[in-house]
Protein backbone atom coordinates (compact mmCIF):
# COMPACT_ATOMS: atom_id res chain seq x y z
CA UNK A 1 0.00 0.00 0.00
CA UNK A 2 2.59 2.24 1.38
CA UNK A 3 5.16 1.62 -1.71
CA UNK A 4 2.57 1.98 -4.15
CA UNK A 5 1.31 5.84 -3.20
CA UNK A 6 5.49 6.52 -3.02
CA UNK A 7 5.54 5.26 -6.76
CA UNK A 8 2.61 7.17 -7.49
CA UNK A 9 4.25 10.07 -6.19
CA UNK A 10 7.54 9.30 -8.17
CA UNK A 11 5.42 9.13 -11.61
CA UNK A 12 3.60 12.79 -10.58
CA UNK A 13 6.98 14.18 -9.87
CA UNK A 14 8.60 12.80 -12.92
CA UNK A 15 5.94 14.28 -15.11
CA UNK A 16 5.43 17.24 -13.50
CA UNK A 17 9.48 17.93 -13.46
CA UNK A 18 9.11 17.05 -17.26
CA UNK A 19 6.12 19.69 -18.00
CA UNK A 20 8.61 22.14 -15.94
CA UNK A 21 11.48 21.61 -18.08
CA UNK A 22 9.65 22.12 -21.21
CA UNK A 23 7.76 25.11 -20.28
CA UNK A 24 10.53 26.84 -19.79
CA UNK A 25 12.75 25.86 -22.82
CA UNK A 26 9.86 26.62 -25.03
CA UNK A 27 9.93 30.49 -23.17
CA UNK A 28 13.34 30.46 -23.66
CA UNK A 29 13.27 29.49 -27.54
CA UNK A 30 9.98 31.79 -27.56
CA UNK A 31 12.09 35.31 -26.27
CA UNK A 32 14.83 34.22 -28.71
CA UNK A 33 11.96 34.55 -31.03
CA UNK A 34 10.67 37.57 -30.08
CA UNK A 35 14.50 39.09 -30.01
CA UNK A 36 14.89 38.22 -33.46
CA UNK A 37 11.52 39.97 -34.35
CA UNK A 38 12.85 43.27 -32.54
CA UNK A 39 15.74 42.60 -34.21
CA UNK A 40 14.05 42.81 -37.84
CA UNK A 41 11.55 45.23 -37.21
CA UNK A 42 14.37 48.07 -36.30
CA UNK A 43 15.47 47.34 -39.75
CA UNK A 44 12.68 47.79 -41.30
CA UNK A 45 11.69 44.06 -41.60
CA UNK A 46 14.97 43.22 -43.26
CA UNK A 47 17.02 40.71 -41.57
CA UNK A 48 21.20 41.56 -41.39
CA UNK A 49 24.41 41.06 -39.26
CA UNK A 50 24.48 44.50 -37.06
CA UNK A 51 28.53 44.90 -35.94
CA UNK A 52 30.12 47.09 -33.69
CA UNK A 53 33.68 45.99 -34.91
CA UNK A 54 35.98 46.50 -37.36
CA UNK A 55 35.05 44.84 -40.70
CA UNK A 56 36.82 41.75 -42.74
CA UNK A 57 38.76 43.51 -45.55
CA UNK A 58 37.28 40.82 -47.85
CA UNK A 59 34.97 41.19 -51.13
CA UNK A 60 31.37 42.01 -50.50
CA UNK A 61 28.83 39.72 -52.21
CA UNK A 62 26.35 40.09 -54.69
CA UNK A 63 23.40 39.15 -52.76
CA UNK A 64 24.13 39.97 -49.35
CA UNK A 65 26.60 42.82 -49.48
CA UNK A 66 29.59 43.51 -47.48
CA UNK A 67 31.53 41.06 -45.75
CA UNK A 68 31.37 41.65 -41.84
CA UNK A 69 33.22 39.12 -40.31
CA UNK A 70 34.98 36.11 -41.94
CA UNK A 71 36.08 32.93 -39.65
CA UNK A 72 38.82 31.17 -41.41
CA UNK A 73 38.72 27.42 -40.91
CA UNK A 74 42.13 25.99 -38.85
CA UNK A 75 43.05 23.58 -42.00
CA UNK A 76 42.80 24.05 -45.58
CA UNK A 77 41.52 26.89 -47.12
CA UNK A 78 37.78 28.35 -47.14
CA UNK A 79 35.78 30.07 -44.42
CA UNK A 80 32.83 30.71 -42.85
CA UNK A 81 31.77 34.33 -44.17
CA UNK A 82 28.84 36.34 -42.09
CA UNK A 83 27.67 39.30 -44.94
CA UNK A 84 25.88 41.98 -44.00
CA UNK A 85 22.46 39.72 -45.17
CA UNK A 86 23.70 36.12 -45.42
CA UNK A 87 26.07 33.76 -44.27
CA UNK A 88 28.10 31.72 -47.25
CA UNK A 89 29.70 28.59 -45.48
CA UNK A 90 31.62 26.52 -48.12
CA UNK A 91 28.69 25.63 -50.64
CA UNK A 92 26.06 26.44 -48.70
CA UNK A 93 24.56 30.26 -49.09
CA UNK A 94 21.95 31.06 -46.59
CA UNK A 95 20.12 34.51 -46.04
CA UNK A 96 19.72 35.57 -42.33
CA UNK A 97 15.82 35.89 -42.99
CA UNK A 98 16.16 32.14 -43.26
CA UNK A 99 17.05 31.61 -40.13
CA UNK A 100 15.10 30.69 -36.75
CA UNK A 101 17.54 30.27 -34.17
CA UNK A 102 21.10 30.88 -33.10
CA UNK A 103 22.44 29.20 -30.30
CA UNK A 104 26.19 29.34 -28.50
CA UNK A 105 28.19 27.31 -26.63
CA UNK A 106 31.24 29.11 -25.71
CA UNK A 107 34.50 26.76 -25.68
CA UNK A 108 36.33 26.59 -22.42
CA UNK A 109 39.86 27.20 -22.22
CA UNK A 110 40.92 23.91 -19.69
CA UNK A 111 43.69 21.96 -20.52
CA UNK A 112 42.31 18.97 -22.57
CA UNK A 113 44.03 15.30 -21.42
CA UNK A 114 41.84 13.49 -23.56
CA UNK A 115 39.37 13.17 -26.17
CA UNK A 116 36.53 13.39 -24.80
CA UNK A 117 37.15 16.71 -22.48
CA UNK A 118 38.32 18.22 -26.09
CA UNK A 119 34.46 16.97 -27.10
CA UNK A 120 32.70 17.94 -24.06
CA UNK A 121 34.39 21.63 -24.32
CA UNK A 122 34.77 22.44 -27.43
CA UNK A 123 32.80 25.55 -28.32
CA UNK A 124 30.24 25.60 -31.26
CA UNK A 125 27.41 28.01 -32.73
CA UNK A 126 24.75 25.98 -33.76
CA UNK A 127 22.47 28.04 -36.68
CA UNK A 128 19.02 26.78 -36.89
CA UNK A 129 17.77 27.66 -40.84
CA UNK A 130 13.91 27.41 -41.48
CA UNK A 131 14.76 24.37 -43.82
CA UNK A 132 17.20 21.94 -43.96
CA UNK A 133 19.86 20.83 -41.80
CA UNK A 134 21.79 22.53 -39.02
CA UNK A 135 24.75 24.58 -39.50
CA UNK A 136 27.26 24.04 -36.77
CA UNK A 137 30.57 26.08 -36.64
CA UNK A 138 32.73 24.17 -33.95
CA UNK A 139 35.75 25.23 -32.02
CA UNK A 140 37.67 21.46 -34.21
CA UNK A 141 37.18 22.90 -37.34
CA UNK A 142 37.32 26.85 -37.47
CA UNK A 143 39.35 29.39 -35.49
CA UNK A 144 37.27 29.60 -32.86
CA UNK A 145 36.71 32.89 -31.16
CA UNK A 146 34.32 33.13 -27.71
CA UNK A 147 33.77 36.99 -28.17
CA UNK A 148 33.57 37.25 -32.21
CA UNK A 149 30.82 33.99 -32.24
CA UNK A 150 28.67 35.84 -29.40
CA UNK A 151 28.89 39.27 -30.94
CA UNK A 152 27.55 37.55 -34.21
CA UNK A 153 24.92 35.73 -31.97
CA UNK A 154 23.62 38.87 -30.99
CA UNK A 155 24.23 40.63 -34.05
CA UNK A 156 21.84 38.62 -35.62
CA UNK A 157 19.10 39.75 -32.79
CA UNK A 158 19.28 35.99 -30.48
Amino acid sequence: MISGIIFILIIVGGIALIVWYLKSFYAERENRAKKAEEHRSKHGGECILEWSGSLSSGAPDAEFGKLIVEVPKKRGGGAACFYEKGLVLEKKRLPYSEIKDVLFVAATSNKKYTLKQAARDMGVLWIYPKKGATIGLREMSYQFDNEIMEKIKQGLGF
